[in-house]
């Protein structure tokens, strides 16, 4: 048995009897073995004493209480090893396929422009046009062409529609204003049929010698023509298409006529006008070309409606009569 220090002592070096090894005092017991007789058995089952081991020879296997001497890892620790390495190799995959690029592409995008190439071909199109750019444009013709001293775009006339008659058989001119205000324009006159109205290059526009309506046209080069309808009524000197026309607007016998060619309604409340046909005891059919303006009805009563003109149509005995209804409220 080893030994054992006093209290007071310092620690000692004892060497243990049964494995050889030294040991301080502090132990109550040899750390290495415990102090634990080494026993053995021979070939016939009985006890022997073994003899004492090797000096240092447990120390050399292995000393994990104090700190241990080396030896092979546990499996526990070789799989930590596995996982750390394995997250050590998913970063940096993840820092060089996700975060490089992004990285990168920051740094660029401040200084990034248009490339030149692509840039180029839209500035030489734009600086060199090509024949096609320069020739002008297919629609246009000579009809088109505007006359030099023109600066005028469009026209208005201020007369849409209007009729002559026995009351009202003095020329009328027609007025034109040109747009935008203060240009200037050429505007030609023509009509439809000149032997029921006719009109000058001055646009004043007088009645024919038959009765019946024609259309006045208005043309400036590059602008929309303009139409004026007119109804000729006069009698006295016109032919209606049956019969001699004497003054006064009767007729001779054998021709029609109405009662009324050319009226005027002040105002809404006026009474209304009955319409009817001289020369025939036949029943007329009556109609109206705007009922915004004017309405009649199947035996010929006129009422106003609205300002503005409008046409009446007569026909009966295969021939056809009208009468100009004019609003002025």
């Amino acid at each position: 048995m080893a030994s054992r220090r006093g209290k007071g002592d310092k620690p000692q070096m004892i060497h243990c009897e049964y494995c050889g090894e030294d040991y301080s005092s502090t132990y109550k017991h040899c750390p290495f073995c415990d102090e634990v007789e080494q026993q053995d058995y021979d070939d016939q089952g009985d006890y022997e004493e073994a003899a004492p081991r090797p000096r240092g020879g447990k120390r050399l296997v292995t000393n994990t209480r104090g700190g241990g001497y080396g030896g092979s890892p546990s499996p526990l620790r070789i799989v930590g090893i596995v996982i750390s390495l394995a997250l050590i190799i998913a970063a940096a995959i993840i820092v060089i396929s996700i975060i490089m690029p992004l990285v990168s592409k920051g740094h660029a995008q401040p200084g990034s422009s248009v490339p030149p190439e692509s840039s180029a071909p839209v500035t030489q199109e734009s600086e060199t046009p090509g024949p096609e750019d320069s020739a002008p444009p297919a629609e246009q013709s000579p009809e088109t062409t505007i006359p030099a001293g023109q600066t005028a775009t469009g026209f208005t006339l201020d007369q849409k529609e209007f009729s002559f008659s026995d009351r009202y058989p003095d020329p009328i001119t027609v007025h034109v204003t040109f747009t935008p205000a203060g240009s200037a324009g050429t505007v030609t006159w023509s009509s439809s049929d000149s032997s029921i109205v006719s009109v000058d290059a001055n646009g004043v526009v007088s009645h024919g010698t038959t009765r019946g309506s024609a259309t006045i046209t208005a043309s400036m080069p590059g602008a929309e023509d303009q139409t004026i309808l007119v109804y000729n009524q006069v009698t006295s000197g016109t032919s209606s298409g049956g019969g001699s026309a004497s003054a006064g607007g009767s007729t001779a016998t054998g021709t029609l006529s109405l009662n009324k060619t050319d009226f005027t309604f002040s105002a809404l409340s006026n009474p209304s006008v009955q319409m009817k046909v001289n020369g025939t005891s036949s029943t007329p059919t009556w109609s109206i070309g705007n009922t915004a303006v004017a309405t009649i009805s199947a035996d010929g009563v006129v009422k106003p409606v609205g300002s503005g003109s409008t046409t009446i149509t007569c026909t009966v005995d295969g021939q056809t009569l009208t009468c100009i209804v004019r609003c002025s409220f």
